[in-house]
Order: structure tokens, then C-alpha cells, then sequence
């Protein structure tokens, strides 16, 4: 079993409201203050029947927030086995997307995202970014060169998937202390 192996490591975070996932965010929060204003006018305009309507109006509420939380939720799971690097985009459920999948060892730099390195990984022609926080300490990148065009992948590392890592590519990757 590949869990089981010493060159195998697996790593899971959660996307942290910016950009995009912060602009969903806050608009779910503007749903959600609509609709519930929106209850408070269909109880105002009935004429009461307060505890009528709490016993339908809570619940289809407390459902909206529960399905829609879920649409905003974007985890990143990055795997290291079999001598890949298998990057997959979790729904809600947990069922993974697999966004990013090459062997390790064609990888032509595996560094952090420090400026020692930028100029390795910011001009490429694709950048790819599965980090769960762009500002995360353990940010790493990993250059991949096929077909003359160059991809860039921005991800985040834990200590178990370097070493994995330089197992498999001892050339190209840059080993440094990160906080998991």
C-alpha cells in the first residue's frame, strides 16, 4: 500500500478567502442578510404568525447556509507517490479533481517562492497556483519544461514531501526548513 511507504506523502489545506473565493465569500454573505430580510418582510406583511413561519423560514435557512457554504469551500490536496507529484482540487464532498500530475524527476526546479528564486518561477508561460494561502511560509514551486513551453506550479510543502521530493529529483530540488 502506497500510504504505507516512506517515499509516500500526502498534504491537504483549505484555499483562505482572497481573490476569487473571498469575492464568493462575501457575496453568499449579502445572500444570506437578503433573505433573511426578505423573511422578515413576509412576516411583517402576514401580519404576524411569528412561530408559524420560524418552524418553516429556520430551517430552509439553516439548509441555505449548509448547501451553499459548500459551493465556496475549495481544499487543495497535494500527493507525493510513485514518484509523482499528483495535485487534485477537492469539491465539497471530498471527491478529488486531479489539476496537475507529472513525475517529479521532470521537474527542472523544485525551490521555494523566495526571491532567490523568482526569476525561475515568474516568467513562465503558465503558472498554475494550488496554494491554499499565497502568503504561506511553505510556498514552493516546481518548473516544468515540455513541448518548449514552460509551467510553472505553486504549491505548498510539507518536511516529508521534500525529502520525498529529493528523493526522486536530488538535482532540482532546493531543501529548506518549513513549519509542518
Amino acid at each position: 500500500m502506497a500510504e504505507d511507504s516512506v517515499n509516500y506523502a500526502e498534504y491537504t489545506v483549505e484555499k483562505k478567502p482572497e481573490g476569487k473565493n473571498l469575492k464568493k465569500r462575501l457575496a453568499l454573505i449579502a445572500l444570506y442578510i437578503a433573505v433573511a430580510a426578505a423573511f422578515v418582510v413576509v412576516i411583517v406583511l402576514t401580519q404576524g404568525g411569528g412561530a408559524v413561519w420560524a418552524t418553516v423560514v429556520v430551517p430552509m435557512y439553516i439548509a441555505l447556509i449548509w448547501f451553499t457554504q459548500r459551493l465556496v469551500r475549495e481544499d487543495r490536496k497535494y500527493e507525493v507517490a510513485n514518484a509523482k507529484l499528483v495535485i487534485s482540487e477537492l469539491n465539497a464532498s471530498g471527491k478529488g479533481t486531479v489539476v496537475s500530475d507529472d513525475l517529479i524527476s521532470a521537474y527542472s526546479i523544485i525551490a521555494p517562492t523566495t526571491d532567490e528564486y523568482k526569476d525561475k518561477w515568474s516568467v513562465a508561460d503558465e503558472i498554475k497556483d494550488f496554494r491554499g494561502d499565497s502568503k504561506s511560509p511553505d510556498s514552493y514551486f516546481a518548473r516544468l519544461e515540455k513541448d518548449g513551453k514552460s509551467t510553472v506550479v505553486l504549491f505548498e510543502v510539507t518536511n516529508k514531501m521534500l525529502k520525498v521530493m529529493k528523493f526522486y529529483n536530488s538535482k532540482g530540488t532546493v531543501v529548506t526548513e518549513v513549519r509542518r
